[in-house]
Protein backbone atom coordinates (compact mmCIF):
# COMPACT_ATOMS: atom_id res chain seq x y z
CA UNK A 1 0.00 0.00 0.00
CA UNK A 2 0.92 3.18 -0.65
CA UNK A 3 1.02 6.74 1.67
CA UNK A 4 -2.23 7.46 0.27
CA UNK A 5 -3.78 4.23 1.28
CA UNK A 6 -4.30 2.80 -2.09
CA UNK A 7 -3.09 -0.23 -3.31
CA UNK A 8 -1.19 -0.06 -6.45
CA UNK A 9 -0.26 -3.15 -9.34
CA UNK A 10 3.65 -3.07 -10.64
CA UNK A 11 3.23 -2.02 -14.00
CA UNK A 12 4.33 -5.99 -14.91
CA UNK A 13 0.91 -6.95 -13.14
CA UNK A 14 -1.12 -8.83 -15.88
CA UNK A 15 -4.67 -9.65 -15.08
CA UNK A 16 -6.37 -13.18 -16.08
CA UNK A 17 -9.64 -12.50 -18.13
CA UNK A 18 -12.88 -12.23 -16.92
CA UNK A 19 -13.16 -15.80 -19.05
CA UNK A 20 -10.49 -17.29 -17.60
CA UNK A 21 -11.60 -16.22 -14.14
CA UNK A 22 -14.82 -17.78 -14.38
CA UNK A 23 -13.83 -20.61 -15.92
CA UNK A 24 -11.58 -21.26 -12.81
CA UNK A 25 -14.23 -20.84 -10.25
CA UNK A 26 -16.80 -23.07 -12.31
CA UNK A 27 -14.06 -25.33 -12.76
CA UNK A 28 -13.74 -25.08 -8.90
CA UNK A 29 -16.61 -25.32 -8.15
CA UNK A 30 -17.86 -28.74 -10.86
CA UNK A 31 -15.01 -30.31 -8.91
CA UNK A 32 -16.34 -29.80 -5.35
CA UNK A 33 -20.07 -30.55 -6.49
CA UNK A 34 -18.72 -34.13 -7.66
CA UNK A 35 -16.48 -34.69 -5.04
CA UNK A 36 -19.27 -34.41 -2.14
CA UNK A 37 -21.95 -35.24 -4.82
CA UNK A 38 -24.01 -32.57 -4.64
CA UNK A 39 -26.81 -32.33 -6.59
CA UNK A 40 -26.67 -29.62 -8.53
CA UNK A 41 -30.46 -29.26 -8.81
CA UNK A 42 -31.26 -29.07 -5.22
CA UNK A 43 -27.90 -27.11 -4.52
CA UNK A 44 -29.10 -24.66 -6.83
CA UNK A 45 -32.13 -24.22 -4.51
CA UNK A 46 -30.50 -23.72 -1.63
CA UNK A 47 -28.25 -21.07 -3.40
CA UNK A 48 -31.08 -19.12 -4.76
CA UNK A 49 -29.78 -19.36 -8.57
CA UNK A 50 -31.55 -21.25 -11.57
CA UNK A 51 -30.42 -24.56 -12.24
CA UNK A 52 -29.96 -23.85 -15.86
CA UNK A 53 -27.57 -20.42 -14.40
CA UNK A 54 -25.39 -23.16 -12.13
CA UNK A 55 -25.48 -25.49 -14.88
CA UNK A 56 -23.80 -22.52 -16.86
CA UNK A 57 -21.56 -21.75 -13.84
CA UNK A 58 -20.38 -25.55 -13.80
CA UNK A 59 -20.18 -26.27 -17.50
CA UNK A 60 -16.33 -26.83 -18.88
CA UNK A 61 -17.73 -24.64 -21.79
CA UNK A 62 -20.08 -22.24 -19.58
CA UNK A 63 -19.29 -18.50 -19.24
CA UNK A 64 -21.19 -17.70 -16.91
CA UNK A 65 -20.22 -15.51 -13.36
CA UNK A 66 -21.37 -15.48 -10.41
CA UNK A 67 -21.71 -12.36 -7.63
CA UNK A 68 -19.12 -12.57 -4.79
CA UNK A 69 -22.66 -12.80 -2.54
CA UNK A 70 -23.31 -16.01 -5.08
CA UNK A 71 -19.87 -17.61 -4.35
CA UNK A 72 -19.92 -16.84 -0.42
CA UNK A 73 -23.60 -18.79 -0.75
CA UNK A 74 -21.85 -21.44 -2.43
CA UNK A 75 -18.57 -22.19 -0.73
CA UNK A 76 -20.98 -21.84 2.90
CA UNK A 77 -23.41 -24.19 2.10
CA UNK A 78 -20.12 -26.43 0.42
CA UNK A 79 -18.40 -25.86 3.70
CA UNK A 80 -15.21 -24.60 1.64
CA UNK A 81 -13.25 -21.33 2.07
CA UNK A 82 -13.70 -18.55 -0.51
CA UNK A 83 -10.38 -19.22 -1.20
CA UNK A 84 -11.00 -22.84 -2.63
CA UNK A 85 -13.46 -21.45 -5.32
CA UNK A 86 -11.12 -19.15 -6.00
CA UNK A 87 -7.80 -21.78 -6.43
CA UNK A 88 -5.64 -21.31 -9.73
CA UNK A 89 -7.06 -17.35 -10.11
CA UNK A 90 -3.49 -16.50 -9.03
CA UNK A 91 -1.58 -19.16 -10.61
CA UNK A 92 -0.50 -17.76 -14.27
CA UNK A 93 0.53 -21.92 -15.12
CA UNK A 94 -3.31 -23.08 -15.18
CA UNK A 95 -4.01 -20.60 -17.57
CA UNK A 96 -1.51 -22.73 -19.94
CA UNK A 97 -2.55 -25.64 -19.28
CA UNK A 98 -6.70 -25.66 -19.36
CA UNK A 99 -6.86 -29.74 -18.51
CA UNK A 100 -6.22 -29.07 -14.65
CA UNK A 101 -9.75 -29.92 -14.31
Amino acid sequence: MCGDGMLYLKEDSKFKSKDDVQYIVGTNVRKICKEKNVNLMEFSEEIDISYEYLRHIVSPNGQKSLSFYSMYKIAKILGVSMDELCNGIFDDELKKNKNWK
